[in-house]
């Protein structure tokens, strides 16, 4: 074969192969914007139903906290202290009234606590 030839023939593969690259990248393109404009469809949608969601409840899903980086170590083992017994507290009657709403005998230790905390039962 003539030198020529061997030219050519390595240009048309050359320019073959480019123009398949370009053709799958094409697709590749055209795959991907797709998928982030559903995704974006489906954000979309999902924001509204949470948002509808959301309206309908009372008491908001838990707040942000504030960043206690530079609370004073004293003050944030209070505010732990006080959150913990508010919670204990809420706990203590929630059990309080479910066994009254069911009619089952209450814990002695539920109503020693209670005494304790000003709650009394009855």
């Amino acid at each position: 074969m003539l030198w020529w030839s061997w030219v050519l023939l390595w240009t048309v593969l050359v320019l073959l192969g480019a123009a398949f690259i370009g053709l799958m990248l094409w697709r590749l393109t055209r795959t991907v914007l797709t998928f982030l404009r559903d995704t974006e469809a489906v954000a979309g949608e999902f924001t509204q139903r949470w948002d509808a969601a959301a309206a309908g409840v009372q008491r908001p899903v838990r707040a942000q906290p504030e960043p206690a980086l530079f609370t004073p170590v004293g003050q944030a083992l209070a505010d732990y202290r006080f959150g913990r017994d508010q919670r204990e507290t809420a706990r203590l009657q929630r059990r309080m009234e479910r066994k009254d709403r069911m009619g089952q005998p209450q814990r002695i230790s539920d109503i020693r606590r209670a005494e304790r905390k000003g709650m009394f039962n009855g």
